[in-house]
């Protein structure tokens, strides 16, 4: 079967059904949805270079060449992933930028937890797990230049069936349906949306502290991590949003995200 045809204007219908949940807040939309699109990451910084506000969404049915984490590609049959982008202008340094993908962790996970009623773990920088598997990605893309602009898009599979799953995926992701926690999308787009709101603005107004002791909770440690040199154990996330790793000699590495310069990939894999 021919996958979907990539549709250069917003579909209005689709629009209509996911803008009418919007809850308020700084990031409440103007929201575009599209039937199909090569990346939500790459309409949303079409729209914010020509002015799109702090809070406008991109979301798609369908991506045709969707990014992840690494140049990974995230891929869903049409319809069965919640996929979409937000528009942010942070007023803080770049420096600050890899705390991003932090942030919406902390934020897709309650989300995840009101809108599924499922029991989630953060693993460093966001991937986003269920029972172990994968259901949700966050890729956070910062462009150097004023205004401030980070391009932050989400993945969350929502309704795929096991056989879905390409090769390389199959045992390590699992959709919300497929975990027994099934759930429309337009109902889990406002509640990830609020829990977004509320955490980048405790961010913009608290700082990081907030944010590092809330993904403590959920962060996934104890895991082997790969260094440039060998190899450790994930035992803490830092006040900078550093994962620190403890090699088998007792010594710490601190393992960064990358800063945020133009499309410069800072988190997880997502749209």
């Amino acid at each position: 079967m021919p996958w979907p045809r990539a549709e250069p204007r917003a579909d209005a219908a689709l629009t209509r059904a996911f803008a009418a949940g919007l809850p308020s807040g700084r990031l409440a939309g103007p929201l575009r949805a599209y039937r199909s699109v090569e990346s939500t990451q790459a309409v949303a910084r079409t729209w914010a270079d020509g002015g799109a506000p702090e809070g406008a969404l991109v979301l798609a049915d369908y991506q045709t060449a969707g990014r992840g984490q690494r140049g990974r590609h995230w891929t869903a049959p049409a319809g069965t992933a919640l996929l979409f982008s937000v528009v942010l202008r942070p007023p803080l340094p770049v420096s600050r930028w890899p705390e991003i993908p932090l942030v919406a962790g902390c934020a897709v996970a309650e989300g995840l937890e009101a809108g599924a009623q499922v029991s989630v773990e953060l693993k460093w920088p966001n991937d986003v797990l269920v029972d172990g598997r994968k259901v949700a990605g966050i890729l956070a893309e910062g462009v150097a230049s004023t205004p401030s602009l980070v391009i932050l898009g989400i993945g969350v599979n929502v309704s795929q069936q096991e056989t879905d799953w390409p090769p390389n995926l199959a045992g390590r992701t699992r959709s919300l349906a497929g975990l027994g926690a099934p759930v429309a999308r337009e109902t889990l787009l406002p509640a990830l949306l609020a829990r977004l709101d509320t955490w980048y603005s405790v961010w913009l107004s608290e700082g990081f502290t907030p944010v590092r002791a809330a993904w403590r909770r959920r962060g996934l440690l104890g895991g082997r991590v790969a260094l440039a040199d060998g190899e450790g154990t994930a035992v803490d996330l830092g006040p900078r949003g550093e994962l620190a790793v403890q090699r088998d000699d007792g010594r710490i590495a601190l393992l960064f995200a990358p800063a945020g310069e133009h499309s410069e990939r800072m988190g997880a894999g997502a749209p």
